[in-house]
């Protein structure tokens, strides 16, 4: 199938690594340029390398003073437009509600809600014609996942977030989300040995319990997520808007 994305050019929230960047190489092999965009410039210049050279990346700390100044004039130079964005922060700090101190709900806020907010501020004016955003969120925007208090609270709100911009900038752009469960990433790796450590067991046997909770038996690869991601971005989904996929092999057992 063709997913008519030759020439379309997108924006990449954390594209450096993990499923940011599997949604960029996936987006990249079916014929669009793909601006990366995360904090580490290092990263970004081997995830672009790697991917070739439909590929350019701007580092930029979004909170950082000058930042969406810094994104558009990115965007202009190396894309010359706009079809899409992905909006994708990193995971907040585990802990639970009450331990969580006021400094990290302020910054997780930044991270998973303010942050994109001011990006899609920005930048939604410079999709041109029909565009698409995706919010990557988790598997907790449906089922508390223990230990992850500010995910279990904040991204809830980034689903309702997407579902409320998919009514508010339709019917020129599309808005929907993707609650992965576990995908074998470094955020998920380093999660794992987190509790693994907490029950004293090895990280080997931590990944067992897990894999005995998800119906398919085994965590998600990458590059499964990325052709979901490149997907839903792509025109081959153009009457999918304000929806949110769950990508977890069964793992959760709320009724959609």
């Amino acid at each position: 199938m063709d997913l008519g994305l030759t020439g379309k050019r997108f924006l990449i929230g954390g594209g450096s690594r993990g499923l940011g960047n599997a949604i960029a190489q996936v987006l990249a092999d079916e014929g669009a340029k793909v601006l990366l965009m995360s904090r580490d410039e290092e990263s970004l210049k081997k995830a672009a390398a790697d991917i070739g050279k439909s590929a350019s990346y701007v580092a930029v700390d979004i909170a950082s003073p000058g930042a969406v100044e810094k994104l558009q004039t990115a965007v202009d130079d190396k894309l010359g437009g706009l079809d899409g964005m992905l909006i994708n922060a990193g995971g907040p700090p585990p802990g639970e509600v009450l331990g969580v101190t006021d400094e990290q709900w302020a910054q997780s806020f930044e991270l998973l809600i303010g942050g994109p907010i001011r990006i899609l501020r920005a930048l939604t004016p410079k999709i041109e014609g029909e565009g698409s955003v995706l919010f990557i969120t988790s598997s907790s925007v449906r089922q508390p996942i223990p230990n992850l208090d500010t995910s279990n609270v904040l991204r809830p709100g980034v689903a309702a977030m997407a579902k409320v911009l998919a009514r508010e900038l339709g019917p020129k752009i599309r808005v929907n989300s993707l609650a992965p469960g576990r995908f074998d990433t470094d955020r998920v790796r380093t999660l794992d040995k987190g509790r693994a450590e907490a029950q004293g067991i090895t990280v080997e046997q931590q990944v067992a319990q897990m894999n005995k909770q998800i119906p398919l038996g085994r965590y998600g690869e990458p590059m499964e997520m990325g052709r979901i991601g490149a997907f839903l971005l792509s025109p081959a989904a153009s009457y999918l808007s304000g929806i949110s996929v769950q990508a977890d092999g069964a793992m959760v057992t709320a009724i959609p």
